[in-house]
């Protein structure tokens, strides 16, 4: 009898344990080392459950500004390990938001819009919203901003993204397209803004193959800002597109 008390006890104990990691998921940023130990980081964050990962660092004085950040399509993490580390230095409510690639863009950005509005009842405060997509997630960001559900000011910006569209997406997704061939996004509300940040396509591995740019899309009120060639001396391609914006963003 003593024996399967004991059992129950664990039991109890372990699902407690299994809720209150679900509920309140985090890493620390000195759990995430950059430099030489930066691929197994990339490991840490990509390995991350689906949802929601808050990256909390001691030096983050902002508090009522909420920063999600959003990987790409068969991301390993790596290339959001020390802008995300930035980021979360100088927010304090800095999220990095996992996802199931295979599913297509617009399905994950109403879940992402969904979590986005479910975190704003549980956290109520904030006057900003600032939302980075790279890539794959830059659709998924783009098309959440027409779901989200609240009246915050919202700042969406998409890193190397292939909006336009891209083959992969033509093939298994059931998109609009305009007589250009392109995407065609839902309107945002009036508090939503939208960055473009476009590396040039012939730098980009993930593009320069293509016979037309992906990124190659306009919106009504968007801004659009196509990033160097280079960057300390070195291509600045696909991956490292993340760490520019992200360095340069938060110099203004």
């Amino acid at each position: 009898m003593k024996n399967f008390l004991l059992f129950i006890i664990i039991v109890l104990v372990s699902s407690c344990s299994t809720n209150l990691s679900n509920k309140d998921n985090f890493i620390f940023t000195s759990d995430l080392p950059a430099d030489e130990f930066v691929k197994e980081s990339g490991k840490v964050l990509i390995n991350q459950q689906y949802g929601f990962t808050e990256i909390i660092a001691d030096s983050a004085k902002i508090n009522d500004t909420l920063i999600i950040a959003v990987h790409g399509y068969d991301s390993r993490g790596y290339e959001w390990i020390t802008s995300i580390i930035s980021l979360a230095e100088k927010y304090n409510n800095t999220y990095f938001y996992r996802y199931n690639w295979e599913q297509c863009p617009k399905n994950v950005g109403k879940s992402l819009a969904n979590s986005i509005d479910s975190l704003l009842i549980v956290r109520p405060n904030y006057n900003t919203i600032k939302i980075f997509g790279h890539s794959y997630g830059g659709l998924v960001v783009t098309f959440a901003g027409a779901s989200l559900n609240n009246q915050i000011k919202t700042e969406i910006h998409t890193i190397a993204a292939p909006l336009a569209g891209y083959p992969r997406i033509l093939n298994k997704c059931d998109l609009k397209f305009n007589d250009d061939n392109k995407i065609v996004y839902p309107n945002w509300d009036s508090n939503i803004t939208h960055w473009q940040w476009r590396t040039q396509k012939n730098q980009d591995g993930a593009f320069r193959d293509l016979d037309f740019d992906p990124q190659d899309i306009n919106f009504d009120n968007g801004k659009v800002i196509v990033l160097p060639e280079t960057m300390n001396g070195q291509r600045l391609g696909h991956n490292w597109s993340i760490t520019w914006v992200i360095d340069n963003y938060l110099s203004e």
